[in-house]
């Protein structure tokens, strides 16, 4: 497995609407696990292709036991939902609950900051698995908020798009400076 170099904003392929994926292949599945290698290496709960710079709509998910809550699967023979990690290729929220929650998220893509972000708290999420299975899940907690984000990315948006303008250019000029202070480094 291979350690992937993580894309910091501001950088434009962060804001691109990532692609379908045609058929989960061994090279695919290859590159999940370095996705999920790369996410335990930098401490995150999830990871999108595109902030490794691929635009591709992959996402890898591992919540801490401590953090996930009563999420189950609808048709996922064998699915544990209280670990990880969880891989999801083409991943469509179909259902949203009406119930919204606040919690503080952090990004590997705008590293050392963490902001209040309001997502409803139940998601129902059509993905292919890693064996290329199409499934449904239905989740919620952090699971299901860290989906949410990590599919917003898919989508090109950052968690901060949900934020007042004010935090949205806090946490870019931030990123920009943490950026520049690592490449120096």
């Amino acid at each position: 497995m291979a350690l992937l170099k993580l894309v910091i904003e501001p950088d434009p392929i962060l804001h691109e609407v990532s692609e379908t994926v045609i058929g989960v292949s061994d090279e695919k599945r290859e590159f999940l696990r370095d996705m999920l290698e790369t996410m335990y290496h930098y401490g995150g709960m999830g990871l999108a292709a595109v902030q490794v710079g691929v635009l591709e709509r992959m996402i890898v998910v591992d919540v801490p036991r401590d953090k996930e809550w009563n999420s189950s699967p609808l048709n996922h023979v064998g699915y544990e939902s209280s670990g990880g990690p969880h891989y999801f290729v083409n991943p469509e929220i179909i259902e949203f609950s009406q119930n919204l929650v606040f919690a503080d998220e952090g990004c590997l893509s705008l590293p050392e900051q963490d902001y209040e972000v309001m997502r409803p708290d139940t998601i129902v999420v059509k993905y292919l698995d890693y064996n290329g299975q199409e499934c449904l899940l239905k989740a919620n907690g952090w699971l299901a908020r860290c989906i949410q984000h990590e599919v917003d990315h898919l989508n090109g948006k950052l968690y901060v798009s949900h934020l007042s303008k004010l935090k949205r250019d806090l946490a870019t000029k931030k990123a920009a400076k943490i950026k520049k202070r690592n490449s120096a480094a």
